[in-house]
């Protein structure tokens, strides 16, 4: 081979090669993927006890040894559910911050957080309603990693809040929980029963917030219903 053969071959090779391990990582990426989705329609199908090693493995067609060389658990592979669930919990919340008036960010992050529990039911559940399922640990780093960002923004509208009607005597982390108590209670409850004639969402959070504003003294109280002597 003569020199300039050589410096074509050269370069050539060291193509070929990061071509080779190019194709490698990406055909990772798609196992890794198919992996996910797989578990993912296991979960929304039978939920969090029914996710394991196997069956996913069994669901793309592969060997449960192969599965470890991507996820070393179910566990694990649970996990990265539940970051991709803060994930798009957070796209949902984003909807919200631009609101800019307090109250009406108040609404529309109650309203968001609905959306996700209705959209993404599996997503939820494995988020806020299977921690018992989980490693204690695990859910621990993603709580803090994910969900703490989410409850600060909730806190933060209710300190604006309370600031814009010079309201200092409540703390908004306890007003804060309240609210989320309440939304998650009506997120799950209309998770759980499906078949209950539960009244409109919307209406349920505007409700709800109109009380707490009520009651922090930041809004009239409703107003009665006209009762049956009077109509």
């Amino acid at each position: 081979m003569s020199r300039a053969e050589h410096a074509l071959e050269v370069p050539g090779k060291a193509f070929r090669e990061l071509a080779k391990e190019r194709m490698k990582a990406r055909h990772r990426e798609e196992v890794r993927a198919l992996m996910l989705a797989a578990s993912r329609e296991i979960v929304l199908a039978e939920g969090i006890d029914a996710l394991t090693i196997r069956r996913v493995a069994k669901a793309i067609g592969y060997c449960g040894g192969s599965i470890y060389s991507y996820f070393d658990s179910r566990e694990a592979i649970a996990m990265e559910l539940v970051h991709e669930g803060f994930d798009r919990l957070r796209e949902f919340m984003a909807r919200a911050m631009h609101v800019v008036d307090p109250v009406e960010r108040l609404t529309a992050i109650g309203a968001a957080y609905l959306a996700f529990s209705e959209q993404e039911p599996a997503s939820f559940r494995l988020i806020f309603m299977n921690q018992a399922k989980l490693s204690d640990e695990l859910m621990h780093e993603a709580h803090e990693r994910h969900g703490k960002h989410i409850y600060d923004f909730l806190v933060g509208v209710i300190r604006q809040l309370l600031e814009s009607r010079n309201v200092s005597s409540v703390d908004p982390e306890e007003i804060a929980q309240l609210c989320w108590c309440t939304i998650h209670g009506v997120a799950s409850l209309r998770l759980t029963m499906p078949t209950f004639e539960f009244a409109d969402a919307e209406t349920l959070m505007n409700h709800s917030t109109s009380a707490l504003l009520c009651r922090l003294g930041l809004e009239p109280p409703l107003a009665a219903a006209p009762s049956a002597a009077r109509l």
